[in-house]
């Protein structure tokens, strides 16, 4: 199966090649054929730079679109199942050596890209995310937690809720509190930073504060006015809140940096990860520059321009543009 897929990626395969590929497709189970196909396509370097997470984005696409055919080498042979037209797509892919996404090509044969995942706050994913709400407060949401929020923040409040895990940098509004629901669980503050865990199904609300003064409540009382390395630990079946001290750095980093501490690692796979926990397009100008590595660490809370400004400063001979949805970084004084 492998060499006869290795072939007709190649478009080396013979009639009768075609045909034993056919009915080898035919008769393996959808998961078989897709660990053989995965194999391949991983292994698979084409002329143009294609990233990791590049490959990983299209061959879900070719797994989740519903092709009528498999065509061998332009080619049409009878319908088979679904998965069998992954066959197809990879030498459409392949031989042409491109990512496509967005109806874009690449703009520079030698550029590198790492797409942005564009999924809800609302919505649970299984990767931390740096979101920036309405009013400018920065939220790091841990992997699997979700939050709800306006569009914008009208009136004498600014309101959200979590469920899950998430640590909070709130902007300063002195006329407009920031309140944060967590089940019976209400966290009120004006401008400070700290983290919250409420996590669905489990018997207990933590509050630690990193900067700044929280207020905590349930529905019937105040349970906490906790200051800088202070923490609450809230019992929601006996309504028992234990107040005790922290390093609350400690507390948050502990997930908040998962990720992003990097030995010797490429300029390419560090955008891949910021890609995603930023949300942002991020283009290397050129593949020299995207295989150059790096080491360094980062606690999670700083801004993606902080953390562009650090690697840039590693790497003195780069630098990098910001522009609104997309980072570009390149060599200095790169035409």
């Amino acid at each position: 199966m492998q060499e006869l897929l290795k072939k007709h990626i190649a478009a080396e395969c013979n009639e009768a090649e075609q045909k034993e590929l056919a009915e080898l497709i035919e008769s393996t189970n959808d998961e078989t054929l897709k660990s053989e196909l995965l194999q391949i396509f991983e292994q698979y370097e084409p002329t143009i730079h294609i990233s990791h997470y590049e490959k990983e984005q299209k061959l879900q696409e070719i797994l989740n679109t519903d092709k009528p055919q498999v065509k061998v080498q332009r080619k049409s042979i009878k319908p088979f199942r679904l998965i069998a037209s992954v066959a197809a797509s990879l030498l459409i892919l392949v031989s042409v050596g491109l990512y496509i996404g967005n109806n874009k090509t690449f703009q520079q044969s030698k550029s590198v890209i790492a797409k942005a995942i564009l999924v809800s706050p609302t919505q649970k994913t299984s990767y931390i995310r740096h979101i920036t709400l309405p009013d400018g407060t920065s939220v790091v949401l841990k992997s699997g937690s979700t939050l709800h929020f306006p569009k914008e923040f009208n009136g004498k409040t600014r309101e959200v809720t979590l469920m899950g895990e998430a640590y909070f940098d709130v902007k300063h509004i002195n006329s407009k509190p920031f309140i944060i629901h967590t089940g019976t669980v209400k966290t009120t503050v004006l401008g400070t930073a700290f983290d919250i865990k409420a996590w669905p199904g489990q018997k207990n609300v933590t509050v630690s504060v990193t900067r700044g003064k929280v207020r905590v409540e349930d529905d019937k009382k105040v349970l906490a006015v906790l200051t800088v390395n202070q923490s609450v630990n809230y019992d929601l079946r006996n309504t028992d809140a234990k107040q005790h001290k922290v390093n609350a750095e400690e507390v948050v980093n502990d997930w908040t940096k998962q990720d992003l501490v990097f030995n010797r690692s490429t300029f390419e796979s560090i955008a891949q990860v910021l890609s995603k926990r930023y949300c942002m397009d991020i283009t290397i100008s050129n593949s020299e520059l995207a295989n150059e590595k790096i080491t360094s660490s980062f606690s999670g809370t700083e801004s993606l321009e902080d953390i562009l400004k650090t690697l840039c400063t590693i790497n003195a001979n780069t630098q990098y543009a910001i522009d609104t949805h997309e980072v570009t970084i390149s060599f200095k004084n790169e035409k």
